[in-house]
């Protein structure tokens, strides 16, 4: 292992129930002592850059139950370190050979995230990550489900300079300070349940608020046409529907998932089961998909 990645893992200490390559480590900030979880390719190839993606935990939740594949919003099998490390991006990356650097920082309290608070929590740890290891700064994403996916939203907003694409599962645009949005592009894939009470697709018409919204400041921003209307799930279908928007900037997709169920990231939803699975949830591989395509 190269000089960098161990500096990376020195002073931390194994994910219990995690995979072997994830090591929990701290770092001094403003706001207090603050922890994360690393992954690093067992195989780290100094010379080869690397993806880094940021994976926020929900409210609740936890960066060891995120590094654990622990079940975020239901009961269901396959809930474990091997099949759903990092909302299950582990996995997919490692089945199509292509192995990424993980980071799931830890939030503050039930209610987790406070983008004016943990912008510097993702801005220290990247430029640390950055520093120490070989990553492709144009390949730097983060996602999330719940209050992790708006705090992945909001970051698609203030930090969009430094990010690649995000993945959204159950996104909203209220409940914290939602930053300036910077003039830059990013590309964008959430996925929302219809029936989703919570982090709803429309949660006000009138103020622009909820998932929809979310994609609609993201296709205007990269220059998609905006439809008339966004074709969404069925309730009762046990299916997805996915809609990218037409006319992009090229490099720079807008794509939405909706699905019939509510406030999950994991349901499998293949027309036949709405059940809840590590494994077969159906999220996980297009957002592989979507994040190894840019």
């Amino acid at each position: 292992m190269s000089d960098g990645a161990s500096k990376m893992k020195m002073g931390g200490s194994a994910v219990n129930g995690g995979l072997s390559t994830s090591t929990r480590k701290s770092i001094s900030l403003s706001s207090g002592n603050r922890e994360y979880i690393i992954d690093i390719p067992a195989n780290y190839d100094p010379d080869h850059p690397y993806r880094l993606i940021f994976s926020w935990h929900q409210a609740y939740g936890s960066a060891n139950g995120n590094a654990v594949g622990q079940y975020p919003a239901g009961d269901g099998p396959n809930f474990n370190a091997q099949n759903y490390a990092y909302f299950g991006l582990h996995r997919e990356a490692m089945k199509q050979n292509d192995p990424a650097i993980f980071v799931a920082p830890q939030g503050i309290g039930n209610f987790p995230w406070d983008y004016n608070r943990d912008v510097e929590l993702f801005d220290e740890v990247l430029e640390l990550v950055t520093t120490n290891l070989c990553i492709d700064e144009s390949r730097v994403f983060s996602t999330g489900f719940s209050f992790g996916a708006m705090m992945s939203h909001a970051l698609s907003l203030g930090r969009a300079s430094k990010l690649r694409g995000v993945v959204t599962m159950a996104p909203a645009n209220y409940n914290f300070t939602q930053p300036m949005n910077e003039p830059a592009k990013v590309a964008y894939l959430s996925f929302t349940g219809m029936s989703d009470g919570t982090c709803p697709w429309v949660n006000n018409e009138g103020q622009k608020t909820g998932g929809k919204f979310c994609s609609l400041t993201h296709a205007g921003d990269n220059g998609c046409t905006i439809p008339q209307n966004i074709p969404t799930a069925q309730n009762g279908s046990k299916n997805h529907v996915c809609y990218e928007y037409e006319g992009c900037e090229e490099g720079y997709p807008v794509k939405v998932c909706t699905f019939d169920g509510g406030h999950t990231p994991s349901t499998i939803n293949d027309g036949m089961s709405g059940g809840e699975d590590g494994l077969k949830a159906f999220t996980p591989p297009i957002a592989w998909e979507f994040i190894s395509s840019l």
